[in-house]
């Protein structure tokens, strides 16, 4: 079964900094900041069904990678979708901070550091506000002194946290996985065997099952193609490969998503084919954790790149943002699809939604829908700094109607963490 979409965009050559390669990730107003009617607060509907009050946290890295510390820029989220800064704005992190993530229950959030390979640990305060941990940093071992770029991923059940290290080719031609255990106060502690290599250049973030059993690495390799490598994890955390190690992709596969139902992979490539397609391929997952390729591809169109791909809480809809390749286009977008019964994407209407800059990841909260963009993304000239979230609401459906911008200080915002208040 082979499902398509085409978009003609004649755009150039898009590039991205090599130290941005992975950061799951704005959108121009495209709602008055004020509200409209969508806003279920600004209508009178008072907080919506599901609605916890939670923060946002933004990494922020000095957009010519100067090594100077970046910061963690600090949001309360509120009822009616709204960011609003904390009485401290920001707190200061390592050196060019490319990623962030919290733990599953909202108490502690890291921020991995490329200028410095270390990754900062913060405690959640009881008004959102993070404070150090002590030590306020760990070191990545496995680091390699120059790298494309850091990704992380916490299990769902926040026992072990995972850094991948992508490697800056030449001179490195394979990337590395720290493995950490998280202790109760929050603080990491690397695993007896701390790091794993795997002979790849690997392009994403480490993908986790949400029974925290298996986990999967999308790999850049050279023609003809690329490849997933899939790990068991053990009751220590630790990696160990699957019996195949790896499953086949795209050369230029950069993520890989885990449908809600546990059985449906997803792997995002760039540049997938000759007319040089971003496409999202469909995989089975098996009993014992290994990929299948089920052979439906839903295409992206023409030098449009996946950035990452989320599902809403009932993983019955999913939200791919991508970015379109060209010159200081600076541009992407957010499509949209229904998920049928057997996990094939379904394009919505209206089928995507512009971001005006360039787009880094996205995340789903309650019933909202937020995607961080940067001015600088992609180097455009003439950007100023920072960036914006903007808050979509998901209707009936799974669509997703536009309520309001907020823009976003510092100079290049490189990741995004949401998480709810306990």
């Amino acid at each position: 079964m082979f499902t398509a979409r085409r978009q003609n965009h004649e755009l150039g050559g898009f590039q991205r900094p090599l130290y941005l390669v992975a950061i799951s990730a704005v959108l121009s107003c495209l709602a008055a900041c004020g509200g409209s009617g969508n806003d279920p607060v600004a209508s009178g509907g008072g907080p919506p069904p599901g609605y916890a009050p939670g923060y946002a946290y933004i990494a922020s890295a000095d957009v010519q990678r100067q090594q100077v510390p970046g910061a963690i820029y600090q949001y309360s989220i509120g009822a009616d979708g709204s960011l609003a800064p904390l009485s401290v704005a920001a707190v200061p992190s390592g050196v060019t901070p490319t990623a962030v993530v919290a733990d599953p229950n909202g108490h502690y959030v890291y921020a991995a550091n490329l200028g410095d390979a270390t990754v900062s640990q913060y405690a959640v305060g009881a008004g959102g506000g993070l404070m150090p941990l002590s030590p306020a940093v760990v070191g990545i071992p496995g680091a390699v002194p120059q790298a494309a770029g850091y990704s992380m991923s916490v299990d769902p059940k926040g026992r072990f946290l995972y850094v991948v290290i992508m490697p800056l080719n030449p001179p490195y031609t394979s990337a590395s996985i720290a493995q950490y255990s998280i202790s109760t106060d929050g603080t990491l502690a690397p695993l007896a065997t701390p790091y794993i290599n795997v002979p790849a250049s690997a392009s994403g973030a480490l993908a986790i099952d949400s029974g925290a059993q298996h986990a999967y690495l999308p790999a850049a390799t050279s023609v003809p193609g690329g490849e997933v490598f899939q790990f068991s994890i053990g009751a220590d955390g630790t990696l160990s490969p699957l019996v195949p190690a790896t499953a086949a992709a795209t050369r230029g596969a950069i993520g890989v998503v885990i449908a809600s139902s546990g059985q449906t992979a997803y792997v995002l490539s760039r540049c997938a084919d000759s007319a040089c397609d971003g496409e999202v391929a469909q995989y089975t997952i098996g009993a014992d954790g290994a990929l299948g390729p089920t052979g439906t591809i839903t295409l992206t169109g023409g030098h449009v790149n996946p950035v990452t791909m989320v599902q809403d809480d009932s993983g019955s809809s999913a939200y791919l943002l991508v970015n379109f390749m060209g010159v200081d286009t600076n541009t992407g977008s957010v499509y949209q699809y229904a998920i049928d019964n057997t996990g094939t994407l379904v394009p919505e209407e209206p089928v995507s939604l512009i971001v005006a800059s360039g787009a880094v990841t996205e995340s789903t909260y309650g019933p909202g829908f937020y995607v961080l963009s940067a001015n600088a993304f992609g180097q455009a000239s003439g950007s100023p700094p920072g960036g914006h979230v903007d808050y979509y609401s998901i209707g009936s459906g799974g669509r997703l109607t536009a309520v309001r911008s907020t823009p976003v200080a510092g100079s290049l915002p490189t990741a995004m963490a949401l998480v709810v208040a306990h």
